[in-house]
C-alpha cells in the first residue's frame, strides 16, 4: 500500500489459496481429534506440526497479499472516510470470508466501518449475502454481532422478510445467529 488513496490488495488466486487455509485447518481439526482419541506421541507430534503449518500459512505467510492490511491504520482510515477502493477491498474480503488466525478481529474492524458508510445499491445487496452466509457458516463467528448490527445500514424490509423466511438447520448456534439478526433493534 502506498498511501491511503492506493489501496492494495491481491485478490489473485485468492480463492486456492483460501481452499488451502480450510485444507490446513480441517486437518488440524482431524488430527486433534487423532490424538485426543489415542495419546499417541507420534499423534501429538503430527497434530502440532498441522497447527504450525496452519497458523504459518494463516497468521504470517502470503507476504505478497499481507492480510494484516485489514488492520493497517491507513486502510482503516480510507474505509472510514467512504474511499472507493478500500469498500470494494473490504467487501471483496467479507464475501470470500476466509478463517485464519485473527480473520474475527478483521472482519469485525471491517464490519463496524461499513455500518457507517453510504452503500450503493449494489453493495447492499453484497453484505447482505454475506450477512446470510454468515448466519449458516458452520466455523465460529466472533465477529457474528457486528454482522447483525450492520444490518442498521443494510436492513431492508425484504432482507428482514428473506432471513425470517431462511431455512436454518436446527443447530443451536446457527438458530442464534439468526434471532439475533431478527432483533428490531438493529434495523434502520
Amino acid at each position: 500500500m502506498k498511501n491511503a488513496n492506493q489501496i492494495e490488495f491481491d485478490f489473485k488466486n485468492f480463492t486456492a489459496r483460501v481452499a488451502e487455509l480450510n485444507r490446513l485447518h480441517k486437518e488440524l481439526h482431524d488430527l486433534s481429534e487423532l490424538r485426543l482419541r489415542t495419546g499417541k506421541e507420534e499423534d501429538i507430534a503430527r497434530w502440532e506440526l498441522a497447527v504450525n503449518k496452519w497458523k504459518e500459512f494463516s497468521g504470517f505467510g502470503w507476504p505478497e497479499t499481507k492480510f494484516y492490511l485489514f488492520e493497517n491504520r491507513e486502510f482503516l482510515a480510507a474505509l472510514s472516510s467512504g474511499d472507493a477502493d478500500a469498500k470494494e477491498t473490504a467487501i471483496k474480503f467479507l464475501e470470500f470470508d476466509p478463517y485464519y488466525y485473527r480473520s474475527g478481529y478483521m472482519k469485525s474492524k471491517l464490519l463496524v466501518r461499513l455500518k457507517h458508510l453510504k452503500l450503493t445499491a449494489s453493495e447492499v445487496r453484497r453484505l447482505q449475502k454475506v450477512v446470510c452466509n454468515a448466519i449458516l457458516s458452520p466455523l465460529p463467528k466472533i465477529e457474528f454481532k457486528d454482522y447483525s448490527r450492520l444490518l442498521k445500514n443494510i436492513g431492508t424490509p425484504e432482507f428482514f422478510q428473506k432471513i425470517q423466511n431462511m431455512s436454518v438447520p436446527d443447530i443451536s448456534y446457527l438458530q442464534n445467529r439468526k434471532t439475533c439478526c431478527l432483533q428490531n433493534v438493529y434495523w434502520k
